[in-house]
This record gives C-alpha cells, sequence and structure tokens, in this order.
C-alpha cells in the first residue's frame, strides 16, 4: 500500500506538471509579451518528470512460475520459480515468504542463495539467503518452494497459500510478487488428484532421450514449456503408463514438463537438455 500511494502522488504531480504546462503554453502562445521568455526550462521540467514516473512504474525483476501445484501427499511438494533481472546492471536479491493460508499440522520452507531455510524463516537472511542475478539474467535454478502436508507423519492433502516476493537487498519496495497455491481446497478436486501423478524425468539432464512415468485421466495431456513459458510440445496422457520423449530437437536449456487436467496444471517436472 505504501509503495501504490508513492506511485499514485507521482502519477497525480505528473498530470498537474502536464495540466500546468499546457496552460501556460496556451497563455505564452498567444502572448506576444510573454514570448520574450522561453519556454525550454518547462518542457526540461515536464520531460524530467516523465521520465521520473516511468523509471517508478519498472519494476527491476519479473517471476515466471506456476501459481498451483500439487503432488504426492506422502512427500514434500515443489514449486520452481524462476526470477529474472530485467535491469542493466547486476542485483543482490532476497526472499520473502508471506503465509497466506494453511493447515494445522503442516509446513513449508523455502530454499533461495546457498541454503533451505526453516518453516520459521521468513525473509532469507544476509549473506546466505542473498542471491546476485547479473543483469538480464534469468536465475532458473535456485528457488524451491516446499510445503509438507505429511509433517505431521501423516499423509494429507491439506492446502496451503503462500506468496514469494522478492526483491533488491535494501528496497523492498522494488519487490515482485508470486502467489502459489499448494494443493486445492475443495474435496472433489482432491478425490481427482488422487488418481493423478507425475513422476521424475529420467535420464536428467539428457541429451536425446528421456522418460517420465505417469498415472492421469482421459482429460490429462503433459505439456512442455521452456523458461519463458513457450510451449514446445505436447503428449495427450491416458490411464498410466511411461512417456518417452525424444529431445534431440530440443535446444540446450532448462524446460518443465506441466501435467495438465481440466485445463489446470496439476504437476511440474523440471528437465535439463544438454
Amino acid at each position: 500500500m505504501f509503495c501504490t500511494n508513492i506511485t499514485l502522488k507521482v502519477k497525480n504531480s505528473y498530470l498537474m506538471i502536464e495540466k500546468y504546462l499546457c496552460q501556460f503554453y496556451y497563455i505564452w502562445a498567444n502572448n506576444n509579451n510573454m514570448k520574450r521568455f522561453s519556454i525550454l526550462p518547462l518542457i526540461a521540467i515536464f520531460i524530467f518528470s516523465l521520465i521520473s514516473y516511468e523509471n517508478l512504474q519498472a519494476q527491476s525483476l519479473e517471476l515466471i512460475g506456476d501459481s498451483y501445484v500439487s503432488g504426492n501427499p506422502g512427500i514434500p511438494i515443489a514449486s520452481h520459480i524462476i526470477v529474472k533481472n530485467t535491469t542493466s546492471a547486476s542485483i543482490d536479491v532476497r526472499c520473502q515468504k508471506n503465509i497466506i493460508d494453511t493447515a494445522a499440522g503442516t509446513q513449508n520452507y523455502f530454499c533461495w542463495g546457498i541454503n533451505c531455510w526453516p518453516s520459521s524463516t521468513y525473509v532469507s537472511p544476509i549473506p546466505d539467503g542473498v542471491r546476485t542475478i547479473p543483469a538480464g539474467y534469468a536465475d532458473t535454478n535456485n528457488f524451491t518452494g516446499y510445503y509438507d502436508a505429511a509433517f505431521s507423519g501423516v499423509p494429507s492433502q491439506a492446502c496451503a497459500v503462500v506468496e514469494y516476493c522478492f526483491y533488491p537487498v535494501g528496497n523492498i519496495s522494488d519487490s515482485t510478487c508470486l502467489t502459489v497455491q499448494y494443493n486445492a481446497c475443495t474435496s472433489s478436486i482432491f478425490e481427482n488428484e488422487k488418481k493423478i501423478f507425475l513422476g521424475d524425468f529420467y535420464p536428467n539432464p539428457t541429451e536425446n532421450l528421456t522418460r517420465i512415468n505417469y498415472v492421469a485421466d482421459n482429460n490429462s495431456y503433459l505439456q512442455i514449456v521452456d523458461i519463458l513459458g513457450n510451449k514446445i510440445q505436447s503428449f495427450d496422457l491416458d490411464n498410466s503408463g511411461v512417456l518417452e520423449i525424444s529431445t534431440t530437437d530440443f535446444s540446450s536449456g532448462i524446460y518443465f514438463g506441466n501435467l495438465i487436467s481440466d485445463s489446470r496444471v496439476v504437476s511440474v517436472k523440471k528437465i535439463i537438455i544438454n
């Protein structure tokens, strides 16, 4: 809210400057005596205000990731977020976790920097919880968020909603956030997802061929996307089995396999192509 208020104030000031500049120009253009004075300083002020406003609107970081993930209720569910530096300079980035909703007997934690941080940690500490991202670079494999619904020892279909925010060290007002929902909160979705499963890619990394185990329903398919979210290839799935994928035509890099059921992403797996 604080940052929003600043933005609104600057925007209103910018509009006011624009209004008065237009009024002054009208008077100046229709008054021969005032034409002795240069209007260039006022134009310079207007341009400076416009540039300042545009800079304030820009964010230094861009996030790419799924807003919904689910998986085997007996093991922690993982969420992967790509953090991209959109500026022309390196940025030291911290991560902040905001729990919007969760269930008793469960826990969530995240990995960022050089360590994974326990459920009691909400902001990645300095220096170990800081990641330096070069200018224009997308950090594709450093962040992982986890939700452990079986923390109490009993597998559960409990759900949680967690917001992850990333920002340059010392400038939390330049935060970029992504909200992730782990599992869903309606029993009908739970019953459907108990029948759906997506294993890990193997071999991974790979060069020419990879495989993945799955259990799916009639409305499921596997979609391969690159780190920018571009759709590369899709495979219809039915019942259960092992999907074999040729990667000879893939460029080297990081890709994600999204298991989609009833138009929703229910599981995400990462694969590296050498």
